[in-house]
């Protein structure tokens, strides 16, 4: 059985979102039913996230299992050949044995994609037509409300029963222009429903000039539902691109994988200057919760060494020693580790 990876594009206009549901035809649906064609048998995939109804991407990422035996490009050209013209695979890959699409992001990036020029029928499908002068310095002044920690209960629609903790972080928010169209560009590692939508209605507004920066904050501030917010139009938004991180060994409990810039490297041990110069760095720690317990340290010419916080933690380390092993010798990192306590 091998897991395959694959990056898919598609136009959301004619579709109800990406995954599939009892009403309407979903991008996940289309995929699957190509994929079971080809199969022969019913097949399932698993996205990295949904789309909502008509929103767009370019880089919406999901993965399969299989024992049918084919290399990655016959497999996109394989799925190309069943798929509707408004879908297509970008990019087919074996996938190493523990990635997964969802659960294996490191970060998202989504765009919003804005006409202010006159209303173009060829962009209707992928950019808000919105024919009027944006301030755009006063967008910018904004955007700072939303990027950084915070919690998001105002601007999105995701429910407090069903998801308590609403605190997300937004890495960065970009404006660029191409033209007529004027480009939002969100980076965070994940994002809860319409929230990117929301957030782009506030700094539309804010171009406007219907709402000041003061008062998008005291909105984001209020943490209710019951916040006077709207969605911007869906057509204007595409998932760009999704970045994943390595896992490199785990079991029931632990999992060795990337450092990742939110971890909490524990006090006995701090990552080292942010430079060439810094050792190679990955982490073990908690499979549920993710609480760091141990760094893997790999120097060129040297053995890796993974160091760990306690001795108890010695025997289900070493139970990841012969798969981590594999990883360090297939990508040349190193030859091999071995379990040091600090």
């Amino acid at each position: 059985m091998k897991r395959y990876k694959c990056t898919v594009s598609y136009c959301g206009a004619a579709y109800s979102g990406w995954q599939t549901q009892l009403n309407g035809t979903s991008i996940q649906e289309q995929i699957e039913s190509a994929l079971s064609t080809i199969c022969v048998r019913e097949m399932h995939i698993t996205g990295a996230g949904r789309t909502d109804a008509k929103v767009n991407a370019w880089g919406q990422v999901f993965h399969f299992d299989t024992d049918l035996e084919m290399k990655p490009a016959r497999w996109r050209s394989a799925l190309n050949g069943k798929l509707p013209p408004d879908i297509r695979i970008r990019i087919a890959e074996e996938a190493g044995r523990y990635f997964h699409a969802r659960y294996c992001v490191r970060s998202k990036c989504y765009e919003y994609r804005i006409n202010t020029g006159e209303y173009n029928v060829f962009s209707r499908n992928y950019a808000y037509q919105c024919p009027v002068e944006l301030d755009i310095e006063a967008m910018k002044e904004a955007s700072a409300v939303f990027t950084g920690t915070h919690d998001f209960t105002s601007f999105n629609s995701t429910t407090l029963r069903e998801m308590p903790n609403q605190v997300r972080t937004v890495d960065s928010i970009d404006f660029r222009r191409e033209g007529e169209e004027l480009v939002i560009s969100y980076t965070g590692k994940g994002f809860l429903r319409y929230m990117v939508r929301m957030m782009s209605a506030a700094l539309i507004d804010a171009g406007r000039h219907k709402k000041s920066a003061d008062e998008i904050r005291n909105m984001l501030e209020e943490r209710s539902k019951r916040t006077d917010r709207r969605n911007a139009k869906p057509e204007g938004l595409t998932l760009k691109e999704i970045s994943y991180y390595d896992i490199l060994s785990m079991n029931d409990t632990l999992m060795i994988r990337e450092w990742l810039k939110d971890d909490v490297i524990p006090d006995w041990y701090r990552i080292a200057h942010q430079t060439g110069e810094q050792p190679l760095s990955f982490v073990l720690c908690e499979r549920r919760g993710q609480r760091v317990i141990g760094v893997l340290e790999c120097e060129p010419g040297n053995n890796a060494k993974l160091i760990l916080e306690e001795e108890e933690n010695m025997d289900e380390a070493g139970e990841l020693l012969q798969s981590l092993n594999e990883y360090l010798l297939r990508h040349e990192i190193a030859e091999k580790a071995e379990i040091l306590i600090r």
